[in-house]
């Protein structure tokens, strides 16, 4: 029997079933049409009550797209253990990785990264050697989104070590 994979890692369709998503009028751009549709999306995942919210568009399921997003990285971001180094196979360039902080599976790449940080007791060398990825490109990928930066220097201090520097 396989294991499930992480709440991260799971379709769409999946984690919201996971979670409770609620809407409401807000701020935010669309000048005489704002505050007219409940089109801000916030959504709470039950397992972990990581949170992720958007509001940033008119377009109601755009805005739950982003806050997916979001909430995928918060929940990597809290949780250790369940990710696959493989997923960063399809974003290598040498011992370089081609994915920023938007792209639509950083979350999975952001887990791997954290992972290999936890099992490496905090070390960036030792995680980016057992990543192949060079210490700089590692320490970029930590340092790339907010929450990763944050749970980053949470293990890191964990281990009696200083924040990442990019």
């Amino acid at each position: 029997m396989t294991a499930s994979p992480p709440a991260y890692a799971l379709d769409d369709a999946s984690l919201l079933r996971q979670c409770e998503v609620s809407t409401s009028t807000s701020g935010g751009p669309g000048g005489q049409h704002a505050n007219k549709t409940a089109s801000a999306v916030r959504i709470s995942h039950r397992a972990t009550g990581a949170v992720a919210q958007c509001h940033d568009h008119r377009d109601r399921l755009r805005n739950q797209q982003d806050a997916l997003h979001r909430l995928r990285i918060r929940i990597a971001a809290a949780t250790r253990g369940a990710s696959d180094p493989a997923w960063l196979e399809p974003y290598r360039n040498g011992r370089q990785i081609a994915l920023g902080a938007n792209a639509r599976e950083f979350h999975l790449v952001a887990a791997a990264a954290l992972d290999a940080l936890a099992a490496a007791a905090g070390s960036l060398a030792d995680a980016a050697a057992a990543l192949r990825l060079s210490t700089t490109q590692y320490a970029r990928l930590l340092t790339a989104d907010a929450d990763i930066r944050a749970a980053a220097d949470a293990i890191r201090a964990a281990n009696g070590l200083s924040a990442v520097r990019p």
